[in-house]
């Protein structure tokens, strides 16, 4: 039964058969305006079945790409819900059920599934628990008419509704049916006190893990489709080159090879602004088997014309290029300018001058890039892993005309994403065949594929002058100069130096560039750490002591970031007590052993690190042990925040020591692991404590925060053992590991 939808106050909700309760988490402000039951219907996102024996199937809708969200969301849900855990039977499919908002565009039509800006859980996090609480109150009302008492002295444990003043109890799969047809006034709505959780704060395994360890198909990469054509493309080497000419007559002739397909060259606006090649030309070989259309690929020998504005491009020139840049006495872009940064370097008893740089970073997400599509006449079905399911639908509308809403697209688990599967190059290539031919296509890229044809982090130079007056900071001055994206103004030392600029130079080189893993974060604080420990050192003074002394009194700033609205210095000067406290901190340490302070505030999340690092004579280094300390909030899992924390901070020091994109006259060097060196299990530290700290605050993101602070925790370790100031990434060309 369909709720009136002009009653925007209640949970919609629909009973079907085999006395089950089917819930559609359908909230105020969400509501399609529209007074049509069966339109909004159509468009209803199923998240939970209670059965009639009590059990529970739930679907988690949140897009997964390793940050545990499909375990978390349904732990929300199913708290607010008071669910037995243990009777929950989890769907691996991720439905995608999108609308249209009053200014047609595309949105979800429920969750906020989409991942990104480590702000799924943030973005949900109210949503689902709205949800679950109207829901739990829903089994009450029905409990409290069959007893025919007041609502208010019945409880929600387990799955079973329970009279206080009796023994009386009834299981949700005994009352689902007839509740479903129930209204909730949600201004009567009580949601938990935190105090109350019994999920939220438990520490849970993934709900995928068994099926992750034993090669269950989760993936995109594992998905079959019937009478779909396997595609493999063959792309210019070179970025922007195009086709000159190939053998069709050699690849056809390849068993199993059906057809030769011209992929057309795209280009187009493109994060972080400006024009930029989406898909680059190249020629198609669909087949009825992946090994099939890779031997035809290889039968093609195709030739290609020059990279036209692409030609010469080069990574070593575009480093010097930066460094000059952020040398240099051109304007930029002021971010922040507060007090008197001239007048506070002439006052200073001491100056320093110091310059940061990072290269191109590549993605190497392990699972390479693929996607399913079927276009037929007035709908479509894509099979994939994107951060963005609505941006799927999006693409099929733009490329073929079929409305959004007339497409399914089935999402799959992610192996690693980290910015990369939010690009749509790979979806409109299988899209675009998939309509071209009449027929499904998998597309399904090498992984030379997966790194010549990458959107690379952007690399950086980050010039910082900073003086000294009396042991404190007189004076800061960032200029950071990159190809795309801007510096951050938001995060400290800003609001604790009264003379402070930040400024942006960008950079006009046509790299291809993405979100990579916390985009910007890890260049700023690479840069702001590195030089708080210089100044401390310049000082004289204990590096801890150093930036608890910079912090001050607790206080709260207010920001401007579409993160987060304000920044605590009180919050991050605990990690760092916390961090130190944890590593020992001042303890003496064998010869040739050094600890390393670094952390960062992004998302609204605060992350301290310190490393514990061996150099020997011969600059030989050992990461030996590190700890780590995080504060978001309040801690839904704290399972998967410490998996998050020694994923994201042993993937910012493989960033630090190894990560660097090489091109070369247009063409990347580093098209695979042989030639993209990469940190080996030996090589990581061999313990990584986590501690986190449980706060009152609602929860913030756990998948970036961790990778910010490791490359300026790495290079004050090794400056502490051995006195070599390491300011260039990546480190591996300046020390052995």
């Amino acid at each position: 039964m369909v709720q009136d939808p002009k009653r925007r106050e209640f949970l919609k909700v629909s009973a079907i058969v085999s006395s089950s309760m089917l819930i559609s988490i359908l909230l105020p402000g969400q509501v399609r305006g529209s007074d049509n039951a069966n339109a909004e219907l159509s468009q209803w996102c199923v998240y939970v079945h209670i059965h009639s024996d009590n059990s529970v199937s739930m679907q988690s809708p949140i897009m997964e790409m390793g940050q545990f969200m499909r375990t978390a969301g349904p732990m929300i849900l199913a708290d607010e819900m008071d669910l037995d855990w243990s009777l929950i039977q989890f769907d691996t499919t991720m439905p995608t059920f999108l609308r249209r908002d009053e200014q047609n565009n595309i949105v979800y039509a429920h969750a906020q599934i989409g991942t990104g800006g480590s702000q799924t859980l943030k973005n949900n996090w109210s949503y689902l628990r709205t949800a679950g609480a109207i829901v739990r109150q829903m089994l009450i009302e029905e409990a409290a008419a069959r007893w025919g008492c007041e609502a208010a002295r019945l409880t929600a444990k387990n799955s079973r509704i329970i009279d206080s003043q009796s023994s009386r109890q009834f299981s949700y799969g005994e009352l689902a049916q007839q509740a479903s047809t129930r209204r909730v006034d949600l201004s009567r709505l009580k949601l938990k006190h935190p105090s109350q959780f019994s999920i939220i704060g438990s520490s849970k395994a993934s709900i995928d893990g068994r099926d992750i360890v034993t090669g269950k198909p989760l993936f995109g990469i594992d998905e079959n489709y019937r009478n779909a054509l396997h595609a493999v493309i063959d792309r210019a080497p070179a970025m922007g080159a195009r086709i000159a000419g190939y053998n069709r007559e050699a690849a056809l002739a390849i068993p199993g090879v059906k057809q030769i397909v011209e992929t057309p060259h795209h280009s187009g606006p493109h994060w972080p602004g400006g024009e930029t090649q989406i898909c680059a030309a190249g020629v198609a070989v669909l087949a009825d088997s992946h090994w099939a259309a890779l031997q035809g690929k290889a039968a093609l020998a195709t030739t290609w014309t020059d990279a036209n504005r692409y030609a010469g491009l080069n990574s070593a020139a575009h480093r010097t290029a930066l460094n000059a840049l952020a040398q240099s006495s051109n304007p930029g872009k002021r971010h922040r300018d507060d007090g008197n940064v001239e007048q506070a370097f002439e006052q200073a008893e001491q100056v320093l001058v110091h310059t940061y740089e990072r290269a191109l970073l590549s993605h190497a997400c392990m699972e390479p890039l693929n996607c399913i599509a079927d276009v037929q006449k007035h709908h479509a079905v894509v099979v994939v892993g994107h951060q963005w399911p609505h941006q799927v639908a999006l693409e099929v509308e733009q490329l073929t005309g079929i409305d959004a809403l007339r497409v399914e697209v089935r999402n799959k688990r992610m192996g690693g994403g980290f910015g990369r599967k939010g690009e749509t190059d790979f979806l409109r290539e299988a899209i675009w065949l998939s309509h071209k031919v009449g027929q499904p296509v998998k597309v399904l890229w090498t992984r030379e594929n997966d790194m010549q044809r990458d959107y690379f982090a952007p690399a950086a130079a980050v010039k910082i002058k900073a003086g000294l007056k009396q042991g404190r900071i007189q004076g800061w001055h960032m200029r950071q100069a990159q190809t795309g994206g801007e510096a951050e103004s938001h995060g400290f030392p800003a609001h604790l130096i009264s003379d402070c600029r930040i400024e942006s130079l960008t950079a006009n080189h046509p790299f291809p560039l993405g979100a990579w893993r916390g985009p910007g974060q890890m260049q700023q604080a690479f840069a702001v750490e590195s030089m708080l420990d210089e100044l401390a050192y310049a000082k004289g003074s204990d590096p801890l002591t150093f930036r608890l002394t910079l912090m001050g009194p607790a206080k709260i700033y207010p920001i401007n970031f579409w993160a987060a609205n304000e920044i605590d210095s009180g919050r991050m000067a605990n990690c760092y007590r916390l961090a130190a406290k944890m590593a020992g901190w001042g303890r003496t340490l064998k010869n040739g052993q050094g600890l390393g302070i670094a952390g960062h505030f992004t998302f609204g999340t605060y992350v301290v690190f310190v490393l514990q690092v061996q150099v020997d004579k011969n600059r030989k280094l050992q990461l030996q042990k590190a700890w780590g300390v995080i504060d978001c909030g309040l801690a839904v899992n704290p399972n998967h925040i410490r998996a998050q924390m020694e994923g994201g901070f042993i993937d910012g020091l493989n960033a630090a020591l190894f990560n660097q994109v090489t091109v070369q006259d247009s063409i990347v060097a580093t098209t695979n692991f042989d030639r993209l060196r990469w940190m080996r299990m030996q090589e990581a530290p061999t313990q990584i404590e986590i501690d986190i700290i449980q706060g009152a605050q609602s929860p913030t993101g756990v998948g970036e925060p961790p990778v910010a602070p490791a490359p300026a925790a790495l290079a004050n370790a090794i400056y502490a053992a051995s006195g070599l100031r390491l300011r260039r990434m990546p480190f591996a060309e300046h020390i052995n590991i």
